[in-house]
């Protein structure tokens, strides 16, 4: 499919990339990120309060911070993409942060279960939208020889947001009064989603680069996205596989620690927090500047040879819950999210180094959908049933090593299979990325 040797540009660039230069938005877009991921987890550090102050069972807490979260992401995901792809991605954006910001703020004024999940449900969508529409913007603000650093800014403010949103929280809760803790603390954390909304009236729309065909419809991209299978089949089945065995971790490290290891639940949740910190913020920042590099000098080959690579070592980091010692669980633990990190970094830049603009959003929509469903859907479950089969509850952590190393063996193998079919049939990537580099 022919690709235009020039940018084109859907409006005039009357943009925040002219008036105040590329830093301006990436650190806009930065801020953006991660107060959307900020708004998805202000509840959770505030877990306990509202489940006192509601009177929430187990699984109604549960039924808040999971599901009311994950279904409307799996619902909108795919229609979000296709906006993405058609429209103002800039006012798309300010949609979305006043969406953070209303959730949050009726999360706050809720008095039933009912108003809670539709206020989580809100906040579940507008930050799955935002995950949809950032990466798109992003691929515009450097040529393909550089998305990596866009990938990489991207996974530090997910993470810095959650980060956020934890310690906050934690303070929060040794300053505020215990009656209603949880709701002044959510009116409260709403306040900076209101000034996070008042600056993304700022960002304006950027070029669009790379585009193929002008808004196509639904059934030219389906037909369209399906004309790079042979990459974007192996590329998603290594992400999701990868995504699957990271969704098992986080439901069932704790219970592995305090069970195989003898912690307690604050020093295996201590731990596990360290493990997300460092993995989560060095992972993009090693993945995004890897993907550049690998692209560079050996183009998608070498790429897909270096997930294959990563995919591997996982096999041998997921056996953390099997580790000799509790040292060195934890710090297999802590390479093992590194890694996972890395995976879904130079992945994602190598979706929008060999896609057309516009079809970008919709193929991340599609993959967030799966791996919505399979890492939050199937992976927990796949554990307690691996647990059922050997033996019982007593065997978690085997269970969650059994499903780590088999999902990443996967992912390795898919990984490989696409490394294999670019060798037969080569993307024609650096006459893209030369054609592209207009920074």
């Amino acid at each position: 499919m022919a690709r235009p040797s020039h940018p084109a540009s859907p409006e005039p660039v009357r943009s925040l990339h002219r008036t105040t230069g590329r830093g301006a938005i990436l650190a806009l877009l930065a801020l953006i990120v991660g107060s959307s991921f900020f708004c998805r987890m202000t509840l959770n550090s505030l877990q306990q309060s509202l489940q006192a102050g509601m009177g929430l069972s187990d699984n109604q807490v549960a039924l808040l911070l999971g599901s009311a979260m994950a279904v409307p992401a799996v619902i909108g995901g795919i229609p979000v993409g296709l906006l993405v792809d058609r429209f103002n991605r800039a006012r798309l954006i300010m949609v979305f942060c006043l969406l953070s910001f209303a959730g949050t703020l009726v999360t706050a004024l809720s008095d039933s279960l009912t108003l809670l999940f539709a206020s989580r449900a809100l906040i579940g969508f507008s930050t799955a939208a935002v995950s949809i529409t950032v990466p798109s913007l992003l691929a515009d603000l450097f040529p393909p020889s550089r998305r990596g650093r866009g990938s990489m800014i991207y996974g530090i403010s997910q993470v810095g947001g959650m980060a956020v949103a934890f310690a906050v929280g934690g303070a929060l809760v040794t300053i505020l009064p215990a009656t209603d803790l949880w709701r002044s603390g959510a009116l409260i954390m709403s306040v900076p989603l209101l000034l996070v909304f008042l600056l993304s009236l700022l960002l304006r729309e950027q070029p669009r680069m790379e585009i193929a065909r002008e808004r196509p419809s639904l059934a030219v991209s389906a037909i369209e996205l399906w004309t790079f299978r042979r990459m974007i089949l192996p590329l998603f089945g290594g992400v999701v596989a990868i995504s699957v065995a990271d969704g098992a971790t986080l439901v069932w490290v704790v219970p592995t620690l305090t069970r195989t290891f003898g912690m307690s639940a604050a020093y295996a949740n201590g731990v596990m927090g360290i493990a997300l910190v460092v993995g989560g913020l060095l992972g993009p920042i090693f993945g995004g500047l890897a993907a550049d590099r690998s692209l560079g000098s050996g183009g998608v080959v070498r790429a897909m040879s270096l997930l294959a690579l990563l995919a591997g070592a996982s096999v041998l980091l997921g056996l953390f819950a099997v580790a000799p010692g509790s040292a060195l669980a934890s710090v297999c633990l802590t390479a093992f999210l590194l890694v996972g990190s890395m995976v879904i970094s130079v992945s994602l830049t190598l979706i929008t180094v060999l896609l057309p603009n516009e079809l970008r959003g919709f193929a991340v929509s599609v993959l967030a959908v799966v791996q919505i469903l399979l890492s939050a859907g199937l992976s927990p479950s796949l554990v307690s049933i691996v647990a059922a089969g050997i033996g019982g509850p007593a065997n978690v952590g085997t269970a969650l090593a059994i499903v780590c190393a088999a999902s990443s063996l996967v992912s390795a193998i898919a990984f490989l299979v696409g490394r294999r079919a670019e060798k037969r049939q080569p993307t024609q990537l650096r006459s893209i990325m030369a054609g592209a580099a207009f920074h």
